[in-house]
């Protein structure tokens, strides 16, 4: 097998070069698969001209564009780390990550250029590296010494470098979303872009040259794992910078899109928008969700509307998706098994464990993986690393039991039980309990700190439109499933959660919030 994924998608490009590879809605241009490998191999062999090695850092700092696909294949071409990070970010988010890896190059477009050059002020650097910048000349004027994107590509000739690239070489450096604390880099090495790539072909198969990804969400997180078995096949890449649900709608019927990624709120707006009959939806046979679980009221509308393509997934940055599968065939009205992510996929072990035994089926532990789609390690963090890599099983720090047919149930995280008069709560029952209101449309629960019980359980309630509901309605609802030491003490309705640029509900904001507020709020 050739030594990186860029090489195999490079032998199937072959096969039909004057195709169409990418279209970027955003900007209004696209790509031939002769175009977008000739400035990829550029990209490549700028690289290498700059006097990058295997292993050095880049970091693209870009939007959906094309030129974050290009740079992620040439990149990976030339056994470079390479560091993608959402436009969505602020500059401190950035910055972080610039100071823990040591990048050589950033490439970025004018926003984000002047998001860096804007937030120095307040959180300078020792040493800023280079910046490529994308737009064209006018782009890279106000920022003394960058490069332009354009003219960078157009002085490294069309030849992707001959290197020994191995599977166990270093392909990215994966920033967790630092839900429960200080986000850190995954180590991927290319055999987990094979194992992706594999499985992706394996479990969304058969693909088409007819397939249409349509890529809204980030490309830097679950979307992008769609591009890899499109250009396999010959199909192509749809780019869209920002989701807006009329807009995706008519890419979808415009495009004749087949398949996309969607975090939870994305499909609950598209399955809820009022003109959703108007399209033509016909071609979409694999609508993949995950990162998150869905309120039951939605997660019903949605398999009403699109349960024929519903892919329910389950994956993590340190073993990225797809690492369970639950398919469109289980996606029917009122199957329990659309409370689990469905079962693993052949790249991936699933075990549950309590640390010092396996368990059965139905007994709730940690969730271990094995498989070529794990990570060597955090960067840099050798004690992170052994706590979570223990006799080659990642412990995913995710807390689940799986059934007899081996449908895996995500319970919740180690780090999101509430232990409230010494009794454990889990925050994905309580918020289950509540999603099955009429009327939710997100919800979030946490643990407050409270003198006397230890934590307090708390709900964060955001409503469909219109919705008439009140918090007392949600404790009557949850009282009637829970028992009571489950039921939250402190519930709010607000417009809207906390995410982090992944999409994922940020619930140490939550925290923040309320205990900024002062002891009262919390009672």
């Amino acid at each position: 097998m050739p030594g990186t994924v860029v090489d195999r998608l490079r032998e199937r490009a072959r096969q039909f070069p004057d195709s169409v590879a990418l279209v970027d809605v955003t900007r209004g241009a696209s790509l031939t698969y002769a175009e977008l490998f000739d400035r990829a191999a550029r990209v490549a062999s700028a690289l290498v001209a700059r006097g990058f090695r295997k292993g050095d850092a880049v970091l693209a700092y870009l939007p959906n564009a094309h030129e974050a696909v290009e740079c992620e294949l040439g990149a990976l071409a030339s056994g470079c780390a390479w560091i993608t990070l959402t436009a969505r970010l602020t500059w401190p988010e950035v910055r972080g990550v610039v100071v823990a890896c040591e990048p050589q190059l950033i490439v970025t477009n004018a926003a984000g250029a002047r998001t860096i050059r804007d937030g120095l002020a307040a959180f300078p650097i020792e040493a800023l590296p280079p910046l490529v910048i994308t737009g064209g000349e006018g782009s890279v004027k106000e920022h003394p010494g960058a490069l332009d994107y354009e003219a960078w590509l157009l002085t490294a000739p069309p030849n992707f470098p001959s290197l020994d690239v191995g599977r166990e070489d270093v392909a990215r450096l994966r920033y967790t979303s630092g839900t429960t604390g200080t986000a850190k880099a995954a180590v991927l090495p290319h055999r987990v872009y094979h194992a992706s790539l594999d499985t992706l072909l394996d479990e969304l198969g058969p693909w088409t040259a007819a397939d249409r990804a349509l890529h809204v969400a980030p490309l830097t997180h679950g979307s992008g794992a769609l591009a890899h078995p499109v250009m396999h096949a010959g199909g192509i890449n749809v780019l869209r910078q920002h989701f807006d649900v009329n807009d995706v709608l008519s890419d979808i019927a415009h495009h004749r899109i087949t398949t996309l990624f969607t975090v939870p709120t994305m499909l609950s707006r598209l399955v809820s928008a009022s003109n959703f009959g108007q399209y033509d939806l016909s071609s979409l046979r694999a609508v993949v969700y995950g990162g998150a679980p869905m309120p039951e009221a939605q997660l019903a509308l949605a398999v009403a509307r699109l349960g024929h393509a519903l892919v329910q997934i389950y994956g993590m940055t340190e073993a990225p998706w797809p690492i369970t599968v639950l398919k469109p065939a289980d996606h029917t009205p009122k199957n329990p098994r659309l409370h689990s992510v469905g079962r693993a996929t052949r790249t991936t072990e699933v075990r549950i464990g309590d640390g010092s035994r396996d368990l059965a089926s139905g007994e709730v532990g940690e969730i271990h993986l094995r498989g070529d789609n794990v990570m060597t390690g955090y960067y840099r963090d050798e004690a992170g690393t052994r706590d979570v890599l223990v006799d080659g099983w990642l412990r995913t720090g995710d807390v689940g039991k799986k059934d007899d047919d081996g449908y895996l149930y995500i319970v919740g995280r180690q780090k999101d039980v509430i232990i409230s008069g010494g009794f454990n709560v889990y925050a994905s029952e309580v918020e289950a309990a509540i999603s099955s209101v009429g009327g939710v449309l997100e919800v979030a629960v946490v643990g407050l700190p409270h003198d006397d019980w230890g934590e307090l359980v708390a709900a964060f309630v955001v409503t469909e439109p219109g919705a008439p509901l009140t918090t007392h309605d949600v404790e009557a609802a949850t009282r009637r499933r829970l028992s009571g030491y489950k039921v939250p003490r402190h519930i709010e309705i607000v417009s809207d959660l906390p995410k982090n640029a992944s999409g994922k509900i940020q619930k140490s904001e939550l925290v923040r919030r309320v205990t900024a507020a002062g002891p009262s709020a919390a009672r």
